[in-house]
């Protein structure tokens, strides 16, 4: 069979790419990376795929309307992020798997996808709530992203065992501050007006309308919050190296790195920034500690057994802005250190303080992630993709089209980038010889 994935984020999803296209290979399949600016190919060349894997709904038929109902390859989707605060509303939940149509009586595109990979029973839970009649296809697998293939072995801090000093990691989320395609936090404002953000659907049937809690409806508010965390972090990490710890700054893929770089040169702070194609779980393991706002990142540090700090209670200002379907409010926080001042902070690590292997954090991770047992997620999407083929297995030369097409594409394409003065980002990248070859090798095993 010939497989096409999408990798949404570089900097995220490339791993899971990776890992997936040699499982595929040991199988004698044969799977293709595409990302955001390919997908416009498929539409010429999709009878060369049997299957085609996506996040989510939504980007299929943005991509090619309704073209794509008509063709003959097996979809699946496969989720990119699937938990904390969403896991929290069932109903929100639905929405972010199935997406809105589905909800405002578009059912023909849920109705075409052959199978929906979840990372949880959480997550099923919330269709099974909501759209019981899709529930027979859609599959926990667990969190991609742990898998074996995709985690790399611990490293031992030989730093921290000699001179008794912690390696901690940053975390930062200010991508309406930082955007990484330079545009304004006023453009958030915009957002005011904006019917898709206030609303997670608008049944036009029935008239019911799911009002939305996210973030993106108060820019205000998260202009204020992402400020005030930006500002805590700089006094953190300038604290951190004078007792003598080593810090490394894991950048947002949204945001722009290049800003924090200068951000830290002004203020004389010597900290290691991680390379942002570098899978989170290969930075993670390198820590003893991860502090930052609070993320689902958290949930990748205790699942590899490093103790995350929420810096959400360092400012009284903070929590009047937060919202209720923001991460401060996911089912783990309430188990996440939260010290109420950068001193507390300080003598957490200092003293060595862990938290990662609670009862209660170990049910929210199987019910979620489903952890441990995600250790063989891509596995069970390869077989879920293999079963019930919808025609017979195609050849790789049919692929041979499409790959000259996706060069002759990017090469174009890289040519106008360079006249223009745009630089790439993790979600829209060049696929060309040496980008395949780096993913190729971000996986672990042959």
């Amino acid at each position: 069979m010939n497989i096409y994935y999408m990798i949404d984020e570089l900097n995220r999803d490339a791993v899971v790419a990776s890992a997936l296209k040699k499982i595929f290979l040991k199988k004698g399949h044969n799977l293709v990376y595409g990302n955001r600016s390919s997908n416009r190919l498929l539409k010429y060349f999709h009878e060369a795929f049997d299957v085609i894997i996506f996040p989510r709904p939504h980007i299929i038929y943005d991509n090619w309307g309704d073209d794509w109902l008509t063709w003959s390859a097996k979809f699946v989707t496969l989720s990119t992020e699937s938990l904390g605060i969403i896991c929290k509303d069932h109903q929100v939940m639905a929405k972010t798997l199935l997406d809105r149509e589905y909800f405002e009586g578009k059912r023909q595109y849920v109705d075409r996808i052959d199978a929906f990979c979840f990372w949880g029973e959480k997550q099923l839970q919330a269709v099974k709530d909501y759209a019981p009649e899709v529930a027979y296809k859609c599959h926990v697998v667990g969190h991609p992203r742990h898998d074996d293939l995709c985690v790399e072995k611990p490293k031992k801090n030989l730093d921290a065992l000699q001179k008794d000093i912690k390696s901690v990691g940053v975390i930062t989320r200010a991508v309406a501050l930082n955007d990484y395609f330079k545009r304004s936090p006023m453009d958030w404002f915009a957002t005011l007006f904006d019917n898709h953000i206030a609303y997670e659907f608008h049944n036009k049937i029935t008239g019911k309308k799911l009002s939305s809690k996210r973030a993106a409806v108060n820019p205000a508010n998260m202009l204020v919050v992402q400020a005030i965390d930006v500002e805590n972090t700089l006094k953190i990490i300038k604290n951190l190296l004078k007792a003598g710890h080593k810090v490394s700054l894991r950048i947002h893929p949204k945001e722009d790195g290049l800003v924090w770089k200068n951000v830290l040169g002004s203020c004389r702070l010597n900290v290691e920034i991680s390379d942002p194609t570098l899978p989170i779980t290969d930075w993670l393991q390198g820590h003893d500690y991860i502090f930052g706002p609070p993320s689902t990142s958290f949930y990748d540090a205790v699942m590899l057994g490093v103790t995350p700090i929420s810096i959400c209670s360092l400012d009284s200002r903070r929590q009047a802005s937060i919202g209720e379907l923001w991460e401060e409010n996911n089912r783990l926080m309430d188990h996440v250190l939260k010290p109420k001042s950068i001193d507390d902070l300080l003598k957490f690590i200092n003293a060595g303080i862990r938290n990662t292997s609670s009862i209660e954090i170990l049910d929210i991770l199987r019910e979620e992630a489903n952890f441990p047992e995600c250790a063989n997620a891509l596995n069970r999407i390869v077989d879920l993709c293999l079963s019930s083929p919808t025609r017979v297995r195609l050849s790789g030369l049919r692929l041979l089209p499409f790959k000259i097409a996706r060069a002759f594409y990017f090469r174009v394409r890289g040519m106008g980038n360079f006249f223009l003065g745009r630089r790439e980002n993790s979600a829209m990248f060049s696929m060309t010889g040496n980008k395949i070859r780096f993913i190729d090798g971000l996986s672990s095993g042959n």
